[in-house]
């Protein structure tokens, strides 16, 4: 994640926070695939929403964010400890029932890409599942507000997942959105088993 991203976070942090309100509906679907009552990554927490809804399904989560302000906002809420990592430190290897990553790893340099889901997977278990959310698009930029983003188109998300690892299954699904910026949004996510 860029240091102007990041910054943008621990700048609107409150206000970020304060804006999110139901958890993301597709969340319930990743963890119906996740193994019961099981251990989960959660890359981006934000202001710790899916998260307070991870943990009232009974999982064990393991809550992230790259940005302090965030982080402490989230720990909050979820009354846990959320830790402030970037999504090139994560260091875990087979620990993980199931990563959680909405709307964060569209963050991420297309150049850095490859390895984050390199760490993603060495961090998951057999059968583990993950999930992630970018916002799509045909070129690497920043939006208005100075957030980078890597704007992948659906069939470059599913060449770069399949290039960085032996997924025993993987797809992708798109739809149209909206975001914290009140813009009508293209979304693609992924969903992939080790």
């Amino acid at each position: 994640m860029t240091d102007v991203t990041l910054g943008f976070y621990d700048t609107n942090a409150e206000e970020y926070a304060a804006d999110l309100g139901t958890p993301n509906p597709r969340l319930f679907t990743f963890l119906d695939r996740c193994r019961p009552k099981g251990k989960v990554l959660e890359l981006g927490t934000g202001g710790g929403v899916d998260a307070a809804a991870i943990i009232g399904r009974g999982f064990d989560l393991d809550a992230t964010d790259g940005s302090s302000e965030l982080a402490a906002i989230a720990s909050r809420r979820i009354g846990q400890p959320v830790k402030t990592m970037l999504f090139n430190e994560l260091d875990a290897v087979g620990i993980y029932d199931g990563v959680y990553a909405c709307a964060s790893l569209t963050h991420v340099p297309r150049s850095d890409l490859r390895g984050v889901i390199e760490k993603v997977y060495r961090a998951m278990t057999e059968n583990g599942v993950v999930w992630a959310s970018f916002k799509a698009g045909a070129e690497e930029g920043s939006d208005a507000l100075g957030r980078h983003y890597n704007y992948l188109s659906q069939d470059e998300l599913m060449g770069l997942w399949r290039a960085a690892a032996p997924w025993r299954e993987i797809g992708t699904e798109a739809w149209l959105g909206g975001a914290y910026d009140r813009k009508a949004t293209e979304w693609v996510a992924v969903t992939a088993m080790k």
